[in-house]
């Protein structure tokens, strides 16, 4: 599934979060978006998935309008995972991660959807969770079933907004293995948001950097990590050095006006 932003502007009043955001996701992709707190991130995921009507551009799923499709047609192709996902209901792990194959459902789960779920949360190694109340997890399981309802939404695409954010460096790891390996092996697209800069630099195809609504630079690791790029937008001093023949951030110090 290729996904087209063209012209891409939002904005919850006057001021605009978004401004002429272009970009392309290709199938078999891992593309991360960096960039500081406030430079609109989020908001482009959510746009990407329907969830936010740009105000202006466009946003095209194999050439089709997003505009154009429902919020089930949507479902179907793009996976997405918030940054957290509190809940009211005492649901159980299991039926929190069924609830991801709606789009491919009627009111009654199959056999089918009771095996993709067993084995997202085996892939996600939670399946000990299962009958667990998802209230009563951690917040890093808790995310972790997040993740695992998206996989089990058997989609083209997977757009995660922050998605380890809540988990430590091991489960950081597991889960960027866990989606790097659907990339390679399944052909789907994946479009994370990512804090670490060295994270992103050793799972990703292409890295997008965000600064104040606009796409600062876009490219792959080599071309995004720069010192030059990293500290206009970041507003730090570092160096980079090479680590497995991929770039590794080294923060020094901040930077004053």
């Amino acid at each position: 599934m290729k996904i087209q932003v063209r012209d891409l502007e939002f904005g919850y009043t006057k001021e605009k979060i978004l401004k002429g955001i272009e970009l392309s996701i290709l199938p078999g992709e891992h593309v991360s978006i960096i960039g500081p707190n406030g430079a609109g991130k989020s908001t482009l995921i959510k746009c990407m998935d329907g969830l936010l009507k740009p105000q202006k551009g466009d946003i095209k799923i194999d050439g089709r309008c997003i505009r154009g499709m429902r919020r089930e047609q949507i479902a179907k192709k793009i996976g997405y995972v918030p940054q957290s996902s509190a809940s009211l209901f005492m649901l159980k792990v299991f039926d929190m991660v069924l609830l991801g194959r709606r789009p491919h459902t009627t009111w009654k789960s199959s056999e089918k959807d009771k095996k993709q779920v067993l084995n997202a949360l085996r892939l996600l190694n939670i399946e000990h969770l299962a009958m667990k109340n998802f209230n009563e997890i951690s917040g890093g399981q808790q995310q972790k079933v997040i993740v695992a309802r998206a996989i089990a939404q058997e989609t083209e695409m997977l757009l995660l907004d922050e998605a380890t954010s809540n988990l430590d460096i091991r489960h950081q790891l597991e889960v960027m293995d866990i989606v790097r390996r659907l990339v390679d092996e399944l052909g789907i697209s994946a479009v994370m948001i990512v804090h670490d800069l060295n994270i992103a630099a050793r799972y990703s195809d292409k890295i997008i950097m965000m600064h104040q609504g606009e796409i600062a630079a876009a490219g792959t690791p080599e071309e995004v990590l720069t010192e030059e790029n990293i500290s206009s937008v970041y507003g730090v001093e570092i160096c980079i050095e090479a680590i497995k023949d991929k770039p590794y951030v080294v923060p020094l110090k901040a930077k004053y006006a």
